[in-house]
Parts: structure tokens; sequence; C-alpha cells
């Protein structure tokens, strides 16, 4: 072997030859200084080189033949020794499987002759024994098969293995009725979805003045818009189509893309159906999805006086004490109606998280006579990381799982400061953008012509 060749060789190699060839060598020595001994011993001829390094001598083919017919035996030496092993195996296996067999057969016949001899005496036994103690043996059969009988009837079931969900076990929980504490299973928790991936809207009545109204638009109807409006999509907006089938007249209320619910102002004791769609800047409307028709409630009293609904005076009396009426109304009609306005401008100048739509569908009054009222709102919307935590004016806002959130706020006259704070999901970075807003609305004298 060559110096080079044992240069090319790890460290841990060199020990190992040096150990097969038994040149004396320590792990402190250097690499260098290894191979070199080595190569010394090996080049004197003190060590032996091993069959598995390469040798520059060329061996006889003679030699060669020899080396192939040992191995060739060694091979059939081994295949034969695995065979044997094998069949000893199996032969072992079988005379296992035999002597269970004869040890099952001996305890079956051993319990059969001891159960065969119990019976014997017992039937002697019953000879011997007199008609007295037969009576008295059946009698106590008796006793005995009736506590057997009431041992083996079925426990009702109090635990919950009994096939049924978490779910219904938990809602039949409620109803059970024990003197006892009731352990009640665990609910699993439920993530609501923020999107089902199902393109419509729902409308629903509140109250006689208001409507709710929630929608979801999935995003391949969003690109089938853009491709559909091309270049002009950038100028389109999205936009709620009130119908009033009552009047048979409609309005429309501009929203944002990023909304998902709204809340519409309209007149109580009409039927009202709410549309969601695109409008183009040429004012045509195109409708995306249409919610069922909803009615509100009048919110006032039956204009009908028949005598099938007539309340006599004395129990009526009764229950207008009953509610509170004479308190109420001690200070007059005058108090009621300022007390009713003052609650109404409280509710308008809300600053919570709500929106109140539009105004021009409020309800006429023909004894006040013409009349216009606006309301006005603020919608916020941004974007930050989805495992971020948001506030705006102290108050968690929930984001979608892209970490967009959506905020609408009612917008009164005066100045509105809204903070929004967000802080990183490790809790080390914190970014906050103060917005001030400002209105003032002027009311200006009426003209008549």
């Amino acid at each position: 072997m060559t110096k080079p060749e044992l240069r090319k060789m790890t460290k841990k190699d060199l020990l190992a030859l040096a150990k097969k060839k038994r040149i004396s060598v320590s792990e402190s020595m250097l690499k260098a200084d290894i191979v070199d001994t080595v190569y010394g011993r090996l080049s004197s001829g003190t060590g032996k080189i091993s069959n598995n390094v390469k040798s520059k001598r060329v061996t006889k083919p003679k030699a060669k033949a020899k080396v192939k017919a040992k191995a060739k035996t060694k091979a059939k030496t081994k295949a034969k020794a695995k065979t044997k092993a094998k069949t000893k195996a199996k032969t072992k296996a079988k005379t296992k499987t035999k002597a269970k067999a004869k040890t099952k057969a001996k305890t079956k016949a051993k319990t059969k002759t001891k159960a065969k001899a119990k019976t014997k005496t017992k039937a002697k036994a019953k000879a011997k024994a007199k008609p007295k103690a037969r009576v008295k043996t059946k009698a106590k059969k008796k006793v005995k098969a009736k506590v057997k009988t009431a041992k083996r009837a079925p426990a009702p079931r109090q635990g919950w293995d009994n096939g049924r969900t978490i779910r219904q076990k938990a809602v039949a929980g409620k109803y059970e009725l024990t003197a006892g504490p009731v352990t009640m299973p665990p609910v699993e928790s439920m993530e609501i979805p923020a999107d089902y991936g199902v393109t419509r809207i729902v409308a629903m009545a509140k109250d006689p003045s208001w409507i709710f109204s929630y929608w979801e638009i999935t995003a391949d109807r969003f690109m089938q818009l853009e491709k559909k409006f091309g270049a002009e999509w950038t100028k389109c907006t999205m936009a709620l189509r009130v119908y009033d089938r009552g009047a048979k007249d409609h309005l429309d209320i501009g929203i944002g893309y990023e909304a998902r619910a709204w809340y519409i102002n309209v007149t109580g004791g009409g039927r009202y159906q709410v549309a969601i769609g695109v409008l183009t800047p040429g004012g045509r409307f195109v409708k995306i999805a249409e919610s069922a028709t909803v009615e509100t409630p009048r919110g006032r009293a039956s204009d009908r006086i028949d005598e099938q609904w007539l309340i006599p005076d004395d129990v009526y009396d009764r229950i207008f004490a009953a509610s509170g009426g004479y308190e109420v109304t001690a200070g007059g009609s005058a108090e009621m109606h300022k007390m009713l306005e003052a609650r109404l401008e409280e509710q308008l100048a809300s600053e919570a998280v709500s929106s109140f739509g539009s105004g021009e569908l409020m309800p006429e009054e023909k004894e006040r006579g013409f009349r216009l009222r606006v309301a006005t709102e603020l919608i916020l919307y941004g974007a930050t990381e989805p495992d971020a935590r948001v506030t705006i004016q102290g108050k968690v806002v929930k984001l979608r799982r892209d970490g967009t959130f959506t905020a609408r706020f009612a917008l009164p006259d005066g100045a509105i400061d809204i903070p929004v704070t967000a802080v990183s999901g490790d809790r080390v970075e914190e970014r906050t953008i103060d917005t001030d807003v400002k209105k003032k609305s002027r009311v200006k004298e009426p003209v008549i012509r």
C-alpha cells in the first residue's frame, strides 16, 4: 500500500489497520505520524497487508480458482445451516402445540369428572333428606332465585356511555331531575368559521324600524365580476338596494368591500327585500344576491276598535297602573315627549360599533308635516398580521384569517378621537394610529315656494 493511499484514509481507519497489523500506534498521535509509522512497518515486511486492501502483485489464475471454490463451499454450508435451523424451529412449534392440546384435553376431562361427582353427591343428599326438608329447600331456592333475579336485573344507566354524541348528552342533561349532583360530560368546543363558501344575503326584522342584514360573497364571485367589468371595475362601488314592496320603491346604500353586515332603517309595518350588488359609474345596479322578503311589525296599537278587542275601563286602569304608567305620565305629555326624544338622541349619538344605514325610509307623520333627517356613519377598516391583537378605542376587535378588520361608527356632530392599536403576536412590538374626525351639520331655513 502506498503512502498516498494511506493519507486518503481517515484517522479512525488508520488506527483500525494498525491494530489489525499489530503496529503500536496511539490515538494522541497526529495522522501524518500514524501514516509514517504504518507505512514504514508495512514496507519493512513486519505488518501483513489485509485481503481488503488492494495489492499491486498479480495473482495467478490457479490461486483465483481456489479462492472461488472456497467461497462456494462456504455459501453452501451456510445455506444448509439455515435450512436445518428452520426445520428445527418448525418441529419445536409442532411439539409445543401438541403439548398444549393435550393439557387442554386433560383439564376439560378433569372438570367434567368433578362436575359429575358433584351432581351425584347432590342427588344422594336429596334422596336421604325428609319431605319437610324438601319443602324448606324449595322455599329457600325460591328466595334465592328471587334474590338472584333482583341482582341480575340491569340497573339504569346513569353514565354517558350509551352511544349518544357528547352534544346530545349535554342537551339531555338539562332536563335530568335528580336530588344529587349531576356530572355533565365535556362539551367539545366548536369554532364558528369565518365564511361558508356560499354567496348569499340574509335579512331579518330587528324591530319595527330596523332590519339587520348580513351576507357573504365568495372570492370566485369577485373574480368573475372583475373579469366582467374589466378596467371599469376600479370605478365600481358595492351597494345594498332595499326594495319597499309596499310602496314599490327602492333605496341604495353605499357600503365598503370589507363590510359583512348592515343595519337598515325602515318604516314599521312594511314589506322589504334587500339585494347586494355593484353600482357602475353610470348608475347601473348589477345584482349579486337577493334576500327573502321581510315584514316588519307596525310598532303601534292596532287600528281596529271592534268590541272583540275592547278592554273594560277598570281592567285597563289596573294594567296601566301595574306597568308604572301613572308614574311616567305624572309630569304631563310634554315631559313624556322630552324623555322619548332624549332616549332617541342617546341612541343616535352612541359611539358603539354599529351602523344606522340611511334615514330616507323614516316613518312619515302626517300631523308633523314635511320632514328631513340625515344620519352619518364612519367606516374604519385596516389590516395587520393575523396573530396580532387589535384594539379600537380600547375595545378588542376580532381579526379575519388574513388579518383584515372592519368597524363602523355612528358619526354625530363634534369631534371623535379613534385610536387604533396593534400589538404583535410575540408581544414585543406595538403600533398605534390615532384618527381624529370632526363633523358639523348646518340646518338651513326651509324654502317655501
